[in-house]
C-alpha cells in the first residue's frame, strides 16, 4: 500500500483538516490545518509519497520529530503530535506566523549588525540546548530559522531537525549516515562534513552558524560555486575570504569570522553560545542572557532577554534625610539672631550718643558758675532747635550764651538729629530681623514635625 496524496480540505487522523499548503520540501510537505476539537490553528507535515517507502526517510521524519520534542526550547519549533495515516507519517506542529530568515535576506538584502545579533542569540540558545542534549542539527541554513512576530518582538525559532545526528556518550545513533554520504545544504557545510566522514560533531553548526551570519552582513556567500565539486573545493581547500573584501563589516568581525570558519575544528568557537557572545560584542549589541532556558511550558511564551525587559514597577520616591535640612535652618536662625543683635547693639549706642554729647559742652565753658537753663531760654541764637532736645548748655551770669558755645551747641543739635535718623533705621532691621528670626523658628519646627 503506498502512501497517497494529500490536498487541502482532507482530513488527517480524524483529527487535522488540511486548509492550505504551505511548503513543499524533497521530504515532505508543509500544510496549515486545524484541530478539529480543538478549533486551534497548526501546522501539519507530511512525507511525500515518493519518499515514504524510504526506510531511511521514515527514519530521519521521527527522529526529526524526537529532536524537536525532546529540547523544549521557545527557539526550537514546538511539536505537539506524531503518528501514520495508513502509510503517510505526519508530525502536527505549532502554526508560526512570520517569514524564514532566507525570506527577511532576500527582502531587505543585507542585515544590521544589531539585528544579526538578536538572531544569533535565539539561534545559538537553541543549537545550544541541541548540542547540550547530544544532538547536532547538521543543516543549518537561512530556511531553517523562522523569525516569528510575537506582538511587541521577534523571536527566532529553529526548525527542521530531519538528519539531526544524537550522540549517546561518544557514540552516534540514529544517524544513518554512511561514511562518504553528504547530508545537509552544500553551502553551509564544514569541511568534515562536505568530507563525508563520521568525525562530525557538535562544531559543524558552529561552522554553519559563522557562514549564516556572514551572509547576513554581507549580502552574499562565501563559498560559491558553479558546481557541487566546485564548491566542496572552496569549503575545504582554498583561503578563507575576509567578509570585509565583499561589504563594510564592524570591526573584528574578519578575525570572527576567521575563527568561526577555522578548518581545525579544535580551533573554532567550542561552542555556539561563545560564538553569539562574541558576535554580540563587536556588533555593539545590549548584553542578554546567553543561557538557553532549561525548561519550556507554553509555545507561545517567549524568553525575553533581561537588558530588554520594559520593568513595570515604579520605584519609590527617594526618602530623603531631614538633618540636613534642620542644620541649614538652624544656621540660618543662628545667623538671623546674630544680626538682630548687632543692630540692637546700634540702636542703644546711638541712644546714649546725644546725652554724651551734652555732658561734654560743660566742659568748654569759662565761668566758674554754671547755670542749667533749656536751649529754648538761650536767646534767639537757639531758638530754631526742637523744644524737645534734652540737651543742656552752661550760660554765663549776663544769660547768653558765648559764640563758640553757641556753635557746640548747633553741632549738638545735628548730631542729635542724625543719630535719632540712624536709630529709627536701626530699629527698622531689629524689627525685620526678628520677624525673620520668627520665621525661621516656624519653618524649624514644621521640619521636626
Amino acid at each position: 500500500m503506498q502512501a497517497r496524496e494529500w490536498a487541502p480540505g482532507d482530513v488527517l487522523a480524524d483529527k487535522y483538516r488540511l486548509e492550505t499548503e504551505l511548503g513543499r520540501g524533497g521530504m515532505g510537505t508543509v500544510f496549515r490545518a486545524e484541530h478539529l476539537v480543538l478549533r486551534s490553528p497548526v501546522a501539519v507535515k507530511l512525507i511525500v509519497p515518493r519518499a515514504a517507502d524510504s526506510s531511511e526517510i521514515r527514519t530521519r521524519f521521527v527522529r526529526e520529530a524526537q529532536a524537536a520534542a525532546a529540547l523544549r526550547s521557545p527557539h526550537v519549533v514546538s511539536i505537539l503530535d506524531y503518528g501514520v495515516h495508513g502509510e503517510t507519517p505526519f508530525i502536527v506542529m505549532e502554526l508560526l506566523e512570520g517569514e524564514s530568515l532566507a525570506r527577511r535576506m532576500q527582502r531587505v538584502g543585507v542585515l544590521s549588525p544589531m539585528e544579526t545579533a538578536r538572531i544569533l542569540v535565539h539561534v545559538a540558545r537553541a543549537v545550544q540546548k541541541a548540542h547540550d542534549s547530544g544532538i547536532v542539527h547538521r543543516d543549518l541554513k537561512p530556511d531553517n530559522v523562522f523569525l516569528v512576530h510575537n506582538v511587541d518582538e521577534e523571536i527566532a525559532k529553529v526548525l527542521d531537525f530531519g538528519i539531526a545526528k544524537t550522540f549517546i556518550g561518544h557514540e552516534a545513533v540514529g544517524a544513518g549516515t554512511q561514511t562518504g554520504a553528504v547530508l545537509g545544504t552544500p553551502y553551509y557545510m564544514s569541511p568534515e562534513q562536505a568530507r563525508g566522514t563520521r568525525a562530525v560533531d557538535h562544531r559543524t553548526d558552529t561552522w554553519a552558524l559563522g557562514v549564516i551570519v556572514f551572509q547576513c552582513l554581507t549580502g552574499r556567500l562565501p563559498f560559491e560555486g558553479t558546481v557541487l565539486a566546485d564548491l566542496l573545493m572552496k569549503i575545504c581547500a582554498e583561503p578563507i575570504p575576509p567578509p570585509s573584501s565583499f561589504a563594510p563589516v564592524p570591526g573584528g568581525f574578519d578575525e570572527w569570522f576567521r575563527k568561526a570558519t577555522d578548518r581545525d575544528p579544535d580551533r573554532r568557537f567550542q561552542s555556539a553560545i561563545e560564538m553569539a557572545e562574541a558576535f554580540r560584542q563587536i556588533a555593539g549589541a545590549p548584553s542578554v542572557s546567553m543561557a538557553p532556558s532549561a525548561s519550556y511550558a507554553a509555545p507561545t511564551q517567549a524568553i525575553i532577554p533581561q537588558s530588554l525587559q520594559l520593568s513595570t514597577s515604579v520605584p519609590a520616591p527617594e526618602r530623603k534625610s531631614a538633618v540636613p535640612a534642620i542644620a541649614i535652618a538652624l544656621g540660618a536662625l543662628l545667623a538671623i539672631a546674630a544680626i538682630a543683635g548687632i543692630v540692637i547693639l546700634l540702636v542703644m549706642r546711638s541712644r546714649s550718643e546725644p546725652s554724651e554729647t551734652a555732658s561734654a559742652t560743660p566742659s568748654a565753658s569759662a565761668a566758674p558758675t554754671e547755670t542749667a537753663t533749656s536751649v529754648a531760654s538761650a536767646g534767639p541764637s537757639a531758638s530754631s532747635a526742637p523744644s524737645k532736645v534734652g540737651t543742656k548748655v552752661s550760660t554765663t551770669s549776663g544769660g547768653k550764651a558765648p559764640a563758640g558755645t553757641q556753635d557746640d551747641v548747633a553741632k549738638a543739635q545735628s548730631d542729635a538729629k542724625n543719630a535719632q535718623t540712624e536709630a529709627a533705621k536701626a530699629r527698622t532691621e531689629a524689627d525685620k530681623a526678628r520677624k525673620e528670626a520668627e520665621a525661621a523658628r516656624k519653618a524649624l519646627e514644621g521640619i521636626g514635625k
